[in-house]
């Protein structure tokens, strides 16, 4: 992964304005036949990454040992640590439910950059939103507090503040990093090899948007540490680790104050773009609902927001192009609900297995491990080789492929159970489990990776919270159809669900492909910035 030195982009104008054009016309063999290349990532990205992997490792930290610490009784003397003792269905249902909560939270988290504090600000007051429910959660799990009640209330306080925490952090860190690479034309550039290529700012883009979430897991490892203090030592220090962790990041984060790209809120920026769809709305579409061409029409004094300055026919298409992602976002639920099981139903499921001294919320961090084997081989390997032979792996694509291994992962995990069932208790190795998390991580590799890329370069510069909020919508609403799954979600119902969640995720796969296949060359961040043009 190249990293630049400074902050700023290679100043070549002529060059910029020359491929632009050629871009845009698609007539020249000269620019045809040129390979594309990522560019270099900003330094100062890597400051805003450091606060996402410490709010990633304290959210998964976390999270690991949660489905024990509800589902399990407190007892010093069983293999499995617990303390709540509320049984699978409820230690699911209140899993769901803050990762609902944590998802859902981020529109909150979006609204607000947007329209009131901006991104940088709104993720400093997410931290300390973030840092007061650990607080709550460290003091009120230790065995002295559950004991004598109060676990189960300070656990849902925690989960509240800590879910609102997340969604502001979440809806505001990925835009405000990939906002700090600030080039936006192809520049022509000649390599040391003589070769000459087109750095390609869509490419940088997903480049750093996977890297990001190459950071993520690496966060994402937190339980291996956490699983195990939880095993042979207390809850509450598990989540003590967590709680430093934050607050440390939070600190890095600070350093670079003065030189991030800040962009400011834009006040109405969110009314303004339902006024707009409003417009499209009654006119019939968005073509209709341009400036130029409401003036044609005589229907421009109809609507107060078409003499704003702002409402131009780019700001139109701009509008236009955030929602054209969110026709895409429609299908991620189910994806999640594939994608969700990990963090409690196949926890549940290792707990059946033979453990021979693994705890049973350990495998979960295959996830992170593959997808940080995953990752530099797809960025470093794959995808260069696929650009060298000119083949086109368009986002529709990639995302159709990650909803097919979450839909493998499911089938698998459904054989399984069906095999524990019909085997003597706990007589099947733990690590017979392992390949549902494999597959759910390259499913990530290409559906979420994907989704956070679309989410940003297909919102207006002033919605991007907004956008990527959104997305991350779609995890809440599938830990809402999870929580109403819980009566399911438990013996003797388990082969049954996981079938369906494997089925439904293939279905869903094959009808967004279908949706989208014939448009899926018009998903070109760069091909839409020469088209809709800027403002």
């Amino acid at each position: 992964m190249d990293i630049e030195t400074k902050n700023t982009v290679t100043n070549n104008t002529g060059d910029a304005a020359s491929v632009a054009d050629q871009d845009k016309n698609h007539d020249t063999p000269q620019w045809q036949g040129l390979r594309r290349v990522p560019d270099k990532l900003p330094m100062i990205a890597l400051l805003i990454l450091v606060v996402e992997l410490g709010e990633r490792f304290t959210y998964f930290g976390l999270s690991g040992p949660l489905q024990n610490y509800i589902n399990n009784p407190y007892d010093p003397e069983s293999d499995l640590p617990g303390a709540l003792g509320k049984g699978q269905a409820v230690a699911t249902a209140l899993g769901n439910f803050f990762k609902f909560w944590a998802y859902a939270s981020t529109v909150i988290g979006a609204i607000i950059a947007d329209q009131y504090l901006g991104k940088y600000k709104a993720i400093l007051c997410a931290c300390g939103v973030y840092i007061g429910g650990l607080i709550i959660l460290v003091s009120t799990s230790t065995p002295t507090t559950f004991t004598n009640g109060a676990g189960l209330g300070g656990l849902i306080a925690a989960m509240v503040t800590i879910g609102l925490g997340t969604g502001g952090i979440k809806a505001n860190v990925t835009p405000l990093c990939a906002e700090q690479y600030t080039n936006s034309h192809p520049v022509l550039k000649t390599l040391k090899s003589g070769e000459e290529v087109i750095v390609d700012p869509e490419l940088t883009v997903q480049r750093l948007f996977m890297w990001f979430y190459w950071v993520v897991n690496i966060g994402a490892l937190s339980p291996l540490i956490t699983v195990n203090i939880e095993a042979h030592h207390s809850f509450w220090l598990a989540y003590l680790i967590p709680l430093i962790a934050i607050i440390l990041s939070v600190g890095v984060f600070l350093l670079g104050r003065n030189k991030y790209v800040k962009v400011p809120p834009m006040g109405s920026a969110i009314l303004d773009a339902c006024r707009t769809t409003s417009v499209a709305i009654k006119e019939r579409g968005f073509d209709n609902a341009r400036p130029s061409v409401l003036r044609e029409r005589g229907h421009d004094e109809k609507y107060p927001i078409a003499s704003q300055e702002r409402y131009t026919d780019a700001y139109v298409g701009d509008v236009q192009r955030g929602l054209k992602s969110c026709k895409m976002f429609l299908f991620f639920p189910f994806y999640f609900i594939c994608w969700n099981q990990m963090w409690n139903n196949l926890i549940s499921q290792a707990g059946q297995m033979a453990l021979h001294g693994t705890p049973n919320d350990l495998l979960q961090n295959l996830d992170p491990i593959a997808l940080c084997l995953f990752i530099p081989l797809l960025d470093l390997i794959v995808y260069p080789f696929l650009r060298k032979h000119k083949i086109d792996f368009d986002p529709v694509t990639r995302i159709f492929m990650g909803f097919m291994f979450a839909s493998i992962s499911m089938i698998y995990a459904c054989v399984l159970q069906h095999y524990i069932y019909k085997s003597p208790p706990s007589s099947i190795h733990v690590w017979i489990q392992a390949p549902s998390y494999i597959l759910v991580a390259f499913s990530e590799a290409f559906v979420i990776i994907t989704g956070l890329e679309l989410a940003f370069t297909q919102a207006p510069k002033n919605l991007r919270s907004v956008i990527s909020a959104l997305f991350w919508l779609t995890i809440a609403i599938a830990a809402a159809i999870c929580i109403a799954l819980g009566p399911v979600s438990q013996d003797p119902y388990l082969v049954w669900m996981y079938g369906a969640v494997g089925v439904s995720g293939f279905i869903a796969g094959c009808a967004f492909y279908a949706c989208f296949f014939r448009g899926r060359k018009r998903w070109s961040a760069r091909e839409e910035v020469v088209i809709e043009g800027q403002y």
